[in-house]
């Protein structure tokens, strides 16, 4: 394989590593994002809860308030669950990364490894010639 077909896989994993960083990031933009709203989920739930306490008439309310706890509940149900399932997928995604990652570097290694190959044969190349030319 020549230098330059390394040199080509070189940009692709180099491509390849910048995607996946870009996928990781966005994973962990959107487990930011549901972890945003599972807080507001629970200060809704605290401001429920202490609007109800602090009611005169929170008898009634009860039952309003009772479903609309329920509904809370269970949207901070949903969002562990994506929360979980988000926070598998920024390690998946981190994991891909550096998978990318060390590939780019195995790729870099091999056309540092090419292109010193190709430097000695020239040299050699060029001792040849010198004796050749050196001969009667």
């Amino acid at each position: 394989m020549s230098a330059a077909d390394i040199a080509k896989r070189l940009k692709r994993a180099e491509r390849l590593t910048a995607v996946q960083e870009q996928m990781r990031r966005a994973a962990e933009w959107q487990l930011a994002q549901t972890r945003r709203d599972a807080d507001a989920v629970e200060a809704d739930r605290a401001a429920l809860l202490a609007a109800v306490g602090a009611s005169v008439h929170s008898h009634l309310f009860l039952e309003a308030a009772n479903r609309r706890l329920r509904g809370l509940a269970a949207r901070a149900t949903e969002l562990e669950r994506i929360a979980a399932s988000q926070a598998d997928e920024v390690r998946e995604q981190g994991l891909a990364q550096k998978r990318a990652e060390l590939n780019a570097e195995r790729i870099e290694t091999l056309l540092g490894c090419e292109r010193e190959r190709v430097e000695a044969m020239e040299q050699l190349d060029g001792l040849t010639r010198a004796r050749d030319a050196s001969l009667p």
